[in-house]
């Protein structure tokens, strides 16, 4: 709290060590070994093999440079909450921040937009390791923003 009024923005990097858990790095370390054999056992199919290896490896670079990066930054600041460069819910458009939800490795909890039409903004444990307390910490902001919106449009 007294970094977003100090800096006025607090930002969130992708951990690296909850990112290491997902399910998709044990299964880039066996796939590997299955690709590399993949063009050999196609016999005249190889030219799938070969795609399906570059495939394979464009995949394993975006991932090693989120890892590197530790891309996409959640950012909460005075505008409202930010989820990389694409993703942003203002402060005045959020309807509810929903519970906890998930099991324990994959926890994550939901951000309600006013517009029922729009997509949900879910903020997981590759930002934050409490999530609990990182939720209590958003529901204060948003009743804040909500005091000061309301006291605003009466001046």
């Amino acid at each position: 709290m007294v970094e977003l009024h100090r800096n006025g923005r607090v930002e969130f990097p992708l951990r690296r060590w909850a990112f290491i858990w997902l399910p998709v790095a044990p299964l880039l370390v066996m796939g590997l070994f299955g690709a590399i054999r993949l063009p050999y056992m196609l016999d005249s199919w190889r030219v799938v093999g070969w795609i399906a290896i570059a495939a394979y490896a464009g995949i394993a670079i975006v991932i090693v440079w989120q890892f590197a990066t530790q891309r996409p930054f959640v950012v909460i600041d005075h505008n409202g909450i930010h989820r990389g460069r694409r993703r942003f819910i203002p402060w005045t458009e959020i309807s509810s921040i929903g519970p906890l939800s998930g099991p324990k490795l994959a926890r994550q909890f939901l951000i309600f937009p006013k517009n029922v039409r729009a997509k949900n903004l879910a903020l997981t444990q590759q930002h934050a390791n409490d999530l609990q307390s990182f939720r209590t910490w958003l529901e204060q902001l948003l009743a804040e923003h909500r005091g000061s919106g309301a006291s605003g449009e009466r001046t």
